[in-house]
């Protein structure tokens, strides 16, 4: 699983593959804009807080804060909502996005 851990403060910003399951199973059920120890991450890493703020599975499907499943949902989507941008006024489509819940199948 890819990690990119940012600073806004100075700007920095740097991205991490962690690929043992073990250190990654204290993010799992988890959920969009929820605060965590990032202790499990390893020794580097103790003191820090983490928020996780989202992410895409595998096949590309983009998290959406407010769908409270960790698989994924069809949902109608219009102007203002997020993963959608309508090239008429008043469009609406179906698309397929991922729940706001970490789990395994993240990329």
């Amino acid at each position: 699983m890819k990690i990119n851990v940012a600073y806004p403060a100075t700007g920095m910003q740097k991205c991490f593959e962690i690929d043992d399951d073990l250190k990654l199973r204290h993010f799992y059920d988890k959920r969009m804009a929820q605060e965590t120890e990032a202790d499990s991450l390893g020794e580097e890493w103790k003191g820090y807080m983490v928020r996780i703020t989202g992410g895409n599975d595998k096949q590309g499907f983009p998290m959406k804060q407010g769908v409270l499943t960790n698989g994924r949902a069809r949902l109608l989507l219009s102007k203002g909502q997020g993963c959608y941008k309508p090239l008429r006024t008043g469009e609406r489509k179906r698309k397929s996005v991922r729940g706001c819940i970490v789990d395994s199948n993240l990329s």
